[in-house]
């Protein structure tokens, strides 16, 4: 897991050229001594207040608060002047503040507030296209990447209308990272190296250590440990220059996690302990819990288990104290694995109880939200069909009053032949309905039962048999034989909680959509593919968000994606991974692909299970097909139609 501490590029704003008068100084010191004896609150006092407020957060003991309070003394007076230039910067660097505090969704609409200033003031084009690069990069951190890349592209396109020279480091450094969390480090790199060029171009040497920190992370992602260290420690020193020491913290993880996965944890460990000690430093509590937790990992890689225990602990208690949903669902995780590990099979339990307990609640906010949006919509609609309704009976009652009595009469006798119409259709309708809903709920319950007895009956006699062996294996004194009875039986009763998941999920009209199919596949695939080391990435259109899907279909398709990820998982060897959900025209488009070292289709292969799942695709009126080569990958394709349903 990847030290996610810091952002992966900086504000171009807040490290880039900062123009200002040469009456201003640009040092905290003198900058200060400037603010005291100018009595006069003109533009130049502003820029002032952004240049103290700049150095305040951007130093390397920064004191964010204060520079938050000047900040906004200098929004205030510029507002007051109509002073655009000082106005936007003021709002630029209040954004970088909360960009790096990890508020990424004040950052963003600061950054915008910035952008709205600079394109009405009509401020010079290379601070507009710094600013919408800017607003990407807290995008970024929102983890909206399609956006990102939408605001790159279009500053890009304005720095080469207005001919901008240099051009903007950030901009690229954008793309590369829009490519690399989207799990195609290959395309990132050249973006990245266009960032470092023109980073070395303007002696950038904090924006060096961000890209160098960037490039190295693709590389781990290649498994290229050899060309990932010299990056990080390349970026380690520009970083040190630039006295820039959140960046240091995070690239010293990344140094400890290059070597753990190159087989050298102990020679990590020192790296990792320089990064919580700038964290303490710093008081960066989400810097001191990833430090702690990837320190744990480095010694339970050297089962070395106390001191691994000790941090990994620590680490959680700080993700629990910031409320941090992520880290927390990582960390218990982890410390799951931990005890399992040390054959502590009553910890372990715990820990993976708690965290599919916290999933769980993840889901459940989402399915209330989701219900509420429902609930909305439902009433909308409901009054619309009321002023409807009103409208109609309003044209009628206008009508009955123009038209003459025969008129009238004819539609008295038309009206009652059509409600007697109506009536029988309905009734018919009803009917069917009803007949419609006692086979579905017919189908349901066998269904339900049919499940229950494959999935669970079976586990629960093993588990009845092997409870009754463990008594005699204590009489017999067998320690190891009653150790292993223990964990089948964990085992199983682990086996039985996932399979009732399911089964209920599986059940739950509230799960009746092409978007929640992704998510529970997501859910499933990401430990396992972690487990393995494989970059695991889900790409899902927005449209399927609205796309409803039945209990049968949503059945199938995923039960046929966890089939393919246990394949993939099992016999792929792969380092990366995808899984896409695309919809076209009428039809559902479902990818699983590796880079793996893929195997011959018309020869005999370990993965199981192909013909269950061509099974499982034609119940569904769909296709499916199995494209693979030796050491190409392998790419699975599910194609289905959604006019159905």
């Amino acid at each position: 897991m990847k030290n996610i501490s810091l952002l992966v590029y900086f504000c171009y704003l807040v490290t880039g050229p900062y123009t200002v008068r040469a009456q201003v100084p640009q040092t905290l010191d003198s900058v200060t001594v400037y603010l005291k004896n100018h009595t006069s609150q003109d533009t130049n006092y502003v820029r002032a207040l952004n240049v103290m407020g700049r150095e305040l957060h951007s130093t390397a003991n920064p004191d964010y608060k204060r520079a938050d309070s000047v900040l906004q003394l200098s929004e205030q007076l510029a507002m007051k002047l109509q002073y655009g230039l000082g106005l936007a910067k003021a709002y630029t660097n209040r954004a970088s503040i909360y960009y790096l505090t990890d508020r990424p969704q004040q950052a963003l609409e600061y950054f915008q507030k910035a952008l709205t200033i600079a394109e009405t003031h009509k401020l010079n084009p290379r601070f507009i296209c710094g600013a919408i690069s800017n607003i990407a990069a807290a995008l970024s951190k929102l983890g909206q990447y399609d956006k990102v890349v939408a605001m790159e592209l279009r500053s890009l396109r304005l720095q080469e209308q207005y001919n901008v020279q240099p051009r903007i480091a950030t901009t690229y450094g954008g793309i590369g990272n829009a490519f690399r969390e989207l799990n195609k480090p290959r395309e990132a790199l050249p973006y990245y190296r266009q960032a470092l060029a023109l980073m070395k171009t303007t002696k950038n040497t904090s924006g060096m250590g961000i890209i160098e920190n960037n490039i190295g992370i693709c590389y781990d992602n290649l498994k290229q440990y050899d060309k990932s260290l010299p990056y990080y420690k390349q970026g380690l020193k520009h970083a040190q220059e630039a006295k820039f020491e959140l960046l240091q913290a995070d690239i010293l993880v990344n140094i400890g996690l290059a070597l753990k996965l190159s087989k050298r944890p102990e020679e990590g460990i020192p790296f990792v302990k320089r990064s919580l000690a700038i964290a303490q430093k710093q008081g960066h509590q989400a810097g001191m819990a990833t430090a702690c937790f990837n320190l744990g990992q480095l010694y339970e890689e050297l089962k070395q288990y106390t001191p691994a225990e000790t941090y990994m602990l620590k680490a959680l208690q700080s993700a629990r104290e910031r409320n941090n949903k992520e880290q927390i669902n990582n960390y218990t995780q982890g410390l799951a694995d931990l005890y399992g590990g040390m054959k502590n099979f009553q910890q372990a339990y715990a820990f993976q109880l708690e965290r599919n307990q916290h999933i769980d609640s993840m889901t459940t906010v989402r399915t209330t939200a989701e219900v509420q949006r429902l609930v909305a919509h439902y009433k909308s609609q409901q009054k619309q069909d009321q002023i409807n309704l009103l409208r109609q009976q309003a044209q009628i009652r206008e009508e009955e009053l123009t038209n003459k009595r025969l008129q009238t009469n004819a539609l008295l006798i038309g009206g009652l032949l059509t409600l007697l119409l109506g009536a029988a259709v309905s009734a018919w309708l009803l009917n069917r309905a009803r007949l419609r809903r006692l086979q579905e709920a017919q189908t349901l319950r066998k269904q339900i039962a049919h499940d229950l007895h494959d999935e669970v009956g079976s586990t629960l006699s093993s588990i009845s048999l092997l409870s009754g062996m463990v008594k005699g294996l204590i009489a017999q004194n067998r320690p190891e034989s009653v150790e292993r009875a223990i964990q089948k039986i964990n085992t199983d009763a682990r086996q039985i909680l996932e399979a009732m998941d399911e089964i209920i999920w599986t059940i739950n009209p509230g799960n009746d959509s092409l978007h929640r199919i992704a998510i529970r596949l997501q859910e499933y695939a990401q430990p396992l593919m972690e487990s393995k080391g494989i970059r695991f990435s889900l790409v899902a259109e927005p449209a399927l968000e609205g796309l409803p899907i039945s209990m049968e279909v949503r059945r199938n398709l995923y039960l046929i994606g966890k089939e393919a990820i246990n394949n993939l998982v099992k016999y792929s060897q792969a380092s990366q991974a995808t899984l896409r959900f695309e919809h076209q025209k009428e039809q559902l488009k479902v990818v699983i692909e590796d880079n793996g070292r893929g195997f011959d289709p018309a020869q005999p292969s370990q993965r199981t299970g192909q013909s269950s799942m061509q099974q499982r695709a034609k119940a569904m009126g769909g296709s499916l097909e199995v494209h693979s080569a030796p050491e190409q990958g392998t790419s699975l394709v599910l194609i289905t139609s959604l006019v159905a349903q």
